[in-house]
């Protein structure tokens, strides 16, 4: 009998390969924000193309997010995993990261999302007045109550992440790392606040075998297009030297391909084993763009260039 998707969801996060009918990419997008057609149109094509997960916060789009994804899982239980995150306000500033409030956050996740229990819950940011094993010892209770499945975090410093790696392996559990990842590597002053997997951070993803959920791994289309593009009234994060110079390699090599620039950076990404590109379309048509980076079969020595032009 074939394995449903939330059964392969759980092996397949740490494990490098892939069964043909599904794929690694994670399903984002303006949840909350659109008319709740947009979303469902777009959660069922995903499912329908092999998708596994979906990812939301419980503060996007000012708290609506999770109940508009909720609709959609609501109507189609067990299509879809579901992962969320907790620490930020309704206006994105972090929050501490007290038992009592993360608590209180994934009850109220759970009932907007409409589960029992949520399949990946990552904490948003990190409170780093709290230790690591405080910060763990929440995160392990949550999943002995039966609230979620698998656990996680996003923008933790390297050195945090290897601690919580080491503290929640003794207890026999991987956590989830979630940071900005991609062929474009933005400037960190123009993050605000967020995280690129960066060479720290990377080096304790394979230390310790972490999944990796990379965000924004389509540098908001910044292979797409040809000028930059201002994100909240400030600079482009991902446009310096080194991301054009990038974005002009994936055209000549796209070109020599057959395919579009973008379809070839989501490749270079796909490219990383134990890592799960999450895409933002807009569209089902945008959709089936991203999923082509799928049969793009770069070389090592691609890989390679792309990346650092030798």
């Amino acid at each position: 009998m074939p394995r449903s998707p939330l059964q392969l969801l759980d092996g397949l996060l740490d494990e490098e390969g892939m069964e043909t009918a599904v794929h690694r990419f994670v399903l984002g997008g303006p949840f909350g924000a659109e008319p709740p057609e947009t979303t469902a149109e777009r959660l069922s094509h995903f499912a329908a193309a092999g998708g596994l997960l979906v990812e939301t916060s419980h503060s996007y789009a000012g708290g609506r997010a999770e109940a508009a994804v909720g609709r959609w899982l609501r109507a189609n239980p067990g299509t879809l995993g579901v992962t969320t995150k907790v620490g930020h306000d309704s206006t994105g500033r972090d929050i501490p990261l007290s038992r009592e409030t993360v608590t209180a956050h994934v009850r109220s996740a759970r009932e907007n999302l409409g589960v029992e229990v949520i399949d990946i819950l990552l904490y948003h940011c990190d409170d780093p007045a709290r230790s690591v094993p405080e910060l763990a010892d929440t995160l392990v209770g949550l999943v002995a109550a039966g609230h979620v499945r698998r656990v996680g975090v996003s923008n933790w410093r390297a050195e945090r992440l290897a601690r919580l790696a080491t503290d929640l392996g003794a207890r026999g559990h991987t956590p989830v790392a979630s940071y900005q990842f991609g062929l474009a590597e933005p400037d960190p002053a123009l993050l605000e606040g967020s995280l690129h997997a960066d060479s720290a951070v990377l080096d304790v993803v394979r230390a310790h075998r972490l999944p990796l959920l990379g965000w924004s791994s389509q540098a908001r289309g910044y292979f797409s297009r040809g000028v930059p593009k201002e994100v909240h009234g400030r600079p482009d994060p991902y446009d310096t030297q080194d991301n054009r110079d990038r974005r002009a390699r994936c055209r000549e090599l796209a070109g020599r391909l057959g395919t579009r620039p973008e379809t070839v950076a989501l490749a270079w990404t796909l490219h990383h084993p134990g890592v799960w590109p999450s895409i933002g379309p807009r569209t089902t048509a945008q959709i089936d763009n991203s999923l082509e980076a799928r049969r793009v079969a770069l070389t090592a020595e691609q890989v390679r260039w792309l990346r650092d032009g030798r």
